[in-house]
């Protein structure tokens, strides 16, 4: 609005050094003059009364800002709830815009170029299945660098993402419903343990945000997976079958005398249990609360030692790297970060590094600088 109303200020000053006899006659302030420009046409002396007018027409501009901020929020507003993308009760290890002390975390996010997590970790095990959080189409499947083996969904309303996978269940291009299996967790990329990062980015992101357009999952997670839910649809089926062979018999025979006095004998046994069951509901309730926090005080100790297992992996996974770079420089005598991004699947800078790396080693040899770098043995 600041950059409009000046404007319109600067036309005005412009046309009434067009018409100076119209504005002789009244000694009023400057603010009337903006009234000549609108209303040329008009010779009558009686400007001053349409000022009042004249300046509500410029406050009509007020609509073009309510556009802009209208344009951040629909994408958010549009995201449905989302069903979890797993089964069970796995807690959140790594939440959303967190930051890390560990210094290959604080790297992968400068190389990444995001000021915090730009997802959800949860601590699943390797070997557990992962669902879609909704319908959609499968946009990438397999290997995707840092990420490890993930998988990206289009839906209707944005993406979402599945990282560090142990293997994958869908093939691009394919259409998914709701809670389907699409792979399972593990440890791939550069994941410190096995867990599942899970992350949305809606429609039209704000990929100035700091997070490359993702945003919050956690408030659009509600729904828990369909799964569990459907065997108990089809048990109900079998036993409707077998009721109305046992009412047609009861009806023929001629003893609801006996009936009538059984009932009579089973009243006093449902008094017995009622009593019983109220006693034993709250201790249930106390002995879980408790038992939470057992397993939650476990599952730190438990995935203080993946993680350390992870750094043994990725270091040795790191030498096999590094292997494979040598091997490839043997074959083509010289090569540059190009090549290494195309063997290994990995960013600019983690190419960089690996490079740098086998220089300090006194492996291979730097030659030239900026993008002619080449590097030779």
């Amino acid at each position: 609005m600041a950059d409009d109303i000046p404007q319109d200020q600067t036309q005005t000053q412009d046309t009434p050094t067009d018409q100076p006899s119209v504005e002789t006659p009244p000694s009023q302030p400057t603010p009337e003059s903006p009234v000549v420009s609108e209303t040329p046409n008009i010779p009558n002396p009686p400007n001053p009364e349409p000022v009042a007018p004249v300046t509500s027409e410029p406050q009509q501009s007020d609509p073009q800002p309510v556009e802009t901020p209208t344009e951040t929020t629909p994408p958010v507003v549009d995201i449905p709830a989302l069903h979890y993308p797993f089964s069970g009760n796995f807690p959140v290890t790594f939440s959303f815009g967190q930051q890390s002390d560990n210094e290959e975390i604080k790297k992968k996010f400068q190389e990444w170029g995001i000021i915090g997590h730009n997802g959800l970790d949860f601590g699943l095990s390797a070997g557990n299945e992962v669902f879609a959080c909704d319908s959609g189409k499968v946009i990438q499947s397999g290997n995707n660098g840092d990420f490890g083996t993930s998988i990206t969904i289009q839906h209707s309303w944005g993406q979402s993402i599945y990282g560090h996978l142990q293997e994958t269940k869908v093939k691009e291009n394919e259409e998914i419903q709701v809670n389907k299996v699409i792979g399972l967790s593990g440890s791939s990329g550069a994941a410190f343990g096995e867990h599942l990062h899970f992350a949305i980015k809606p429609n039209n992101p704000d990929l100035n945000n700091g997070y490359l357009g993702f945003i919050d999952t956690a408030p659009y997670l509600s729904l828990p997976s369909q799964k569990e839910e459907t065997p108990p649809v089809q048990t109900p089926t079998v036993e409707e079958q077998k009721p109305p062979e046992t009412t047609q018999p009861t009806q023929e025979p001629p003893k609801p005398e006996e009936i009538q006095q059984t009932p009579v004998e089973e009243v006093p046994s449902p008094i017995k249990l009622e009593p019983e069951k109220p006693a034993e509901q709250p201790q249930v309730i106390v002995d879980q609360t408790e038992i939470q926090k057992k397993v939650e005080e476990k599952f730190k100790t438990e995935l203080d030692a993946r993680r350390l297992k992870a750094n043994q992996a990725r270091q040795t996974k790191r030498e096999e790297n590094l292997m494979r770079i040598e091997k490839l420089l043997k074959e083509k005598k010289q090569i540059n970060n190009d090549d290494v991004r195309e063997l290994l699947h990995v960013s600019q800078s983690t190419a960089t590094n690996y490079m740098e790396d086998l220089v300090k080693r006194g492996t291979i040899k730097l030659n030239g600088k900026g993008k002619a770098t080449t590097y030779s043995y």
